[in-house]
């Protein structure tokens, strides 16, 4: 707390620009219910409802929060974009407006970055570069150039002072995830600490361009054998952790289809070409581009489609691979029972899921899609349905599979603006044929039945002596069989206090009976009529039962 308690001293300005960035768009009372009302000026504590708070959406005003709050936050925007297994579509749409363009930065201070990251003056490395960048983001820019061999290249170079930014703002963000898993509801179901870590991993990956040029290499060998995918090489010399020159690319982007035919190139083939290399990255090779929007997609001249852009990537481990691949087999042959196993082996089931109301609603997928022709069904969709059934039900998937649904839900959308007749989940069907041949190949049995063999070998020699331990156990009558059933304690408990109150109600009546008796005979002890001492303990134990009832709200 101590450590806390510094580092809210130590970026107090920054605290009290995000506080009043969530007071002006109404969002002011969350900091107040994180117990950090001292950073909100006074009277800018105010719910959402209030007159003076902007008529927006809530979601309109939470994408405007993070604008306003610089890159770090415009990141985390974009990656919450893609967890609709915890926002509302409201949100998610909202958030996918997010745009990470910003003004260049001056070129002195590039140039001054480049000499500082390659050791010697520019002039020794290009014979020119174009001072005016071919884009700009919040963590870095691309300059055009040529180096002193003649060969064309692209430079993209960290914006001066942005790690330390974001350093600031990521130590936030912890404080403030901690907080709010002790403070609201939510933090019982989702774990904010560990999201905050998921992201701060992905901008720290984001920051190192070495890693970037280390993504595309790795793309670049995983497509060696495909005549039709072209990624650019790196220029090893020349890169650094805030520097990073790769070949330049020239070509039409996949933004308008019309410019490509013009072009003389086919844009049904390119789509095809597109979707199939996204779907070889995702369920083949395990690494894959997660951010490919149209300006990261290039055709060049003689047809092949180029990416760029390697800050984020996706990992799918063999085992996330073997999930994802068991729920496309599910959507394909549209069988409910496989999604579910899919969805439950994916996803992180909150305590009280309603598994009965879960299996019909994944039956209600299932109906949705069954009479529609494989070619027909859109992977977008159907996938988008998965995740709000993920956030319906609370189910927490993995980062990697978010990602992964976005990055399909993208190139659907490129791939069907190219080919509005091409279906994904149609390309995966022969895909996911061979997959399950591979999959079940001797050749693979083998290799699964290798690297397990030591733990077979380890369980099978201890199997004699368990079993033979369980059987003297079985004999001697010493096996006890134990159950948990919380429902039923909290039952049993109800009809426990249910029956006492029976048998106390029994017992009034009962005094009620004996005092009438006792009021015909006319029994006194010590002179004092017990009949009326009865009345009164009556009526006090009947009044005392009531107030039971009516605190326990049995009625």
């Amino acid at each position: 707390m101590r450590l806390q308690l510094h580092k809210r001293y130590k970026h107090f300005r920054r605290y009290r620009e995000i506080a009043n960035v969530l007071a002006k768009h109404g969002f002011g009372y969350l900091f107040d219910t994180l117990g950090l009302a001292e950073f909100i000026p006074p009277g800018r504590i105010s719910a959402p409802e209030k007159a003076d708070v902007p008529r927006e959406t809530r979601a309109a005003r939470l994408r405007l929060v993070l604008e306003e709050l610089g890159p770090t936050f415009i990141k985390l925007g974009q990656v919450l974009s893609t967890r609709s297994d915890i926002f509302a579509p409201a949100y998610i749409d909202e958030l996918e407006k997010l745009q990470d363009d910003v003004p260049p930065v001056p070129f002195d201070q590039i140039q001054a970055r480049l000499e500082l990251e390659l050791g010697q003056p520019l002039s020794n490395i290009f014979s020119n570069i174009n001072p005016v960048p071919l884009a700009a983001a919040s963590i870095g820019q691309v300059h055009e150039a040529t180096l002193a061999g003649g060969r064309r290249v692209a430079v993209k170079v960290q914006r001066p002072g942005i790690r330390a930014n974001m350093e600031t703002d990521m130590e936030i963000l912890y404080d403030l995830a901690g907080l709010a898993e002790r403070h609201s509801a939510w933090g019982e179901i989702y774990k904010f600490t560990a999201m905050v870590e998921e992201f701060d991993h992905m901008l720290r990956d984001e920051l190192d361009f070495v890693l970037e040029a280390r993504h595309a290499d790795t793309l670049a060998r995983n497509f060696a054998a495909d005549q039709g995918i072209h990624i650019p090489a790196v220029y090893w010399d020349y890169t650094t952790k805030k520097v990073l020159t790769l070949e330049f690319v020239a070509g039409q982007k996949l933004i308008n289809r019309q410019e490509l035919i013009d072009a003389g190139h086919d844009p049904a083939e390119i789509a095809r070409k597109l979707v199939e290399a996204i779907i070889k990255q995702i369920l083949v090779d395990g690494f894959f581009h997660a951010d490919p929007h149209p300006g990261n997609l290039v055709v060049l001249a003689d047809g092949r489609l180029a990416f760029l852009d390697y800050g984020i990537m996706g990992y799918l481990e063999q085992e996330l691979r073997d999930k994802i691949t068991r729920l496309v087999f599910g959507l394909i042959n549209k069988n409910s029972g496989e999604i579910l196993r899919a969805v439950m082996s994916l996803g992180v089931l909150p305590p009280h899921v309603n598994m009965y109301q879960l299996r019909r609603d994944i039956e209600r997928l299932r109906e949705k899609y069954y009479e529609i022709p494989l070619r027909e069904v859109s992977a977008a969709e159907s996938l988008r349905d998965i995740m709000q059934l993920a956030y319906r039900h609370r189910i927490r998937v993995p980062m990697e599979f978010t990602l992964l649904i976005k990055t399909l839900m993208v190139t659907e959308g490129i791939a069907t603006r190219l080919d509005p007749d091409i279906s994904i989940v149609k390309v995966l069907e022969p895909l996911g044929t061979r997959l399950l041949r591979h999959r079940f190949s001797v050749r693979n049995i083998k290799k699964f039945l290798w690297d397990n063999l030591y733990d077979y070998h380890f369980l099978i020699s201890r199997l004699p002596g368990q079993l033979n331990q369980i059987i003297e156990l079985l004999d001697r009558g010493e096996i006890k069989v134990k159950t948990e059933n919380p429902d039923l304690a909290r039952a049993l408990f109800k009809i426990n206090t249910m029956v006492n109150r029976l048998v106390y109600s029994i017992i009034v009546g009962a005094m009620v009976i004996s005092s009438s008796w006792l009021i015909r005979e006319r029994i006194s002890f010590w002179g004092v009529p017990l009949a009326e001492v009865g009345f009164i303990l009556s009526g006090l134990l009947g009044f005392w039962l009531l107030i039971m009832i009516i605190r326990s709200r049995y009625y």
